[in-house]
């Protein structure tokens, strides 16, 4: 018999394990993890260096619950509490722009040795390669079906992430333990994958990134814009801005909505000089066109853009006129150029799917849950925390810090339940 079971020994998973190891030091706690070892996807986030959190929060970044749902859970533990948590753990962090903290090292293996050294020194046991076949509610806690035999616990905790990035071991099999004791979950979809853009140009492309700004249309209406890196890729678009905006994307291929809006069609548009109104840029154009008229059609956008995405652009809109004076443009076309780097559209057809995405929108339905603890409100002593449940952020360590948070949360709602009730949760009918 175990205290406190915690199914998952991911990022949020860990966090709960310290978490509650704090408060219950001596209770017996055990983290299930189907795996061959805790912390896989942890490893390799943020390119093996581990954006840990983002002191910037802004709740406009995260999606799925209500904000009231998410602020309620991060006044608990909000991103200061958080490096200061770590620090006392003995990892030293460091801001790198826009609020994105990351190990001074520049590893993300410290943010997995220093969370397993504390479980390690609090006797919390880690049984990996153990996956959970059955889970039932039983008098006094929850029994669990194991690879490894029958466990029987006070308190149990799901952390056993979404779908995302399976090769490290994400499978979203958890929602199915989860429906089984009568919990509901909204579809699950990919989320911060790249884009699958149908388009000619691609190939010339492909590989290229540039600055701009990238727009998400709903049936020709902008939902989101995001600014920053844009990679272009041989199957369609990439970078941070991207990856933001894909989440819509995967919505609408879903469930054809945007926003939970009903949704014909989808397009995004990328602004390949955000710094200048179309006014500014028609301008430009026109004074280093009347400076130098000879100037060839394929040159005219070499000083302004990446040259080679410059002339795919031009190549796509006038494939016959590039060996053409400049000066031989009508006021039209350069117009219609001017309109096009400003607002370049690609149709998407999908996003790259779970193999390429970095986080699962989707998952149990938040509602089911008190804010406060993160306990179920119909099954006492089940508590669910990180990926597993509806709520998904963007790029820049968002993500890592609602699974710290929740798991945080999680975890200290678990063992105050096992300090402060001398019986154990309300029974169930066996």
């Amino acid at each position: 018999m175990a205290d406190l079971v915690i199914l998952g020994g991911g990022a949020s998973g860990l966090m709960a394990a310290v978490s509650a190891a704090r408060f219950i030091p001596g209770k017996n706690i055990s983290i299930l993890e189907r795996g061959p070892r805790v912390g896989k996807k942890l490893l390799v986030t943020g390119n093996g260096r581990c954006n840990l959190t983002n002191l910037e929060l802004d709740f406009s970044r995260y999606h799925g619950a209500p904000e009231s749902f998410v602020s309620a859970v991060f006044s608990q533990l909000p991103p200061k509490d958080t490096l200061s948590l770590f620090g006392r753990l003995g990892l030293l962090c460091r801001e790198e722009g826009q609020g994105r903290c990351y190990p001074y090292g520049g590893q993300a293996s410290a943010v997995l040795d220093v969370l397993r050294r504390y479980l390690e020194g609090r006797n919390v046991e880690e049984r990996c390669q153990t996956s959970v076949e059955t889970v039932k509610r039983k008098p006094g806690g929850y029994e669990l079906k194991t690879s490894g035999g029958v466990v029987f616990a006070k308190r149990l905790i799901l952390a056993s992430g979404g779908r995302a990035m399976p090769s490290s071991g994400s499978d979203g099999s958890g929602l199915k333990l989860a429906a089984s004791l009568g919990l509901k979950a909204s579809e699950p979809f990919p989320s911060l994958a790249p884009v699958r853009a149908a388009s000619p140009v691609l190939k010339a492309v492909k590989g290229l990134r540039c600055r701009g700004r990238a727009s998400l249309l709903a049936d020709r209406k902008t939902v989101k814009q995001e600014t920053g890196e844009i990679q272009f890729t041989d199957q369609g678009l990439s970078g941070i801005c991207i990856l933001n905006l894909s989440r819509l994307v995967g919505e609408f291929f879903s469930h054809r909505t945007v926003n939970r809006h009903k949704t014909e069609k989808v397009e995004l548009s990328l602004d390949l000089v955000p710094d200048l109104d179309y006014s500014s840029l028609l301008s430009f154009l026109q004074a280093l066109i009347s400076g130098q008229p000879r100037l060839p059609v394929e040159q005219l956008l070499s000083g302004i853009v990446n040259k080679r995405v410059g002339l795919a652009l031009l190549k796509q809109l006038m494939p016959s006129a590039l060996s053409r004076p400049c000066g031989s443009l009508s006021p039209s076309e350069l117009k219609t150029i001017c309109r096009t780097v400003k607002d370049w559209r690609f149709s998407p057809t999908g996003t790259l799917g779970w193999q390429q995405a970095q986080s699962t929108a989707g998952g149990l339905l938040s509602s089911q849950f008190e804010s406060a603890t993160l306990e179920s409100k119909g099954l006492p002593g089940l508590y669910a925390c990180g990926e597993l449940l509806d709520i998904d952020g963007d790029c820049g360590g968002y993500n890592l810090q609602w699974a710290w948070s929740s798991g945080f949360v999680a975890g200290k709602s678990a063992a105050v339940s096992l300090l402060s009730h001398s019986q154990p949760p309300a029974e169930a009918n066996s």
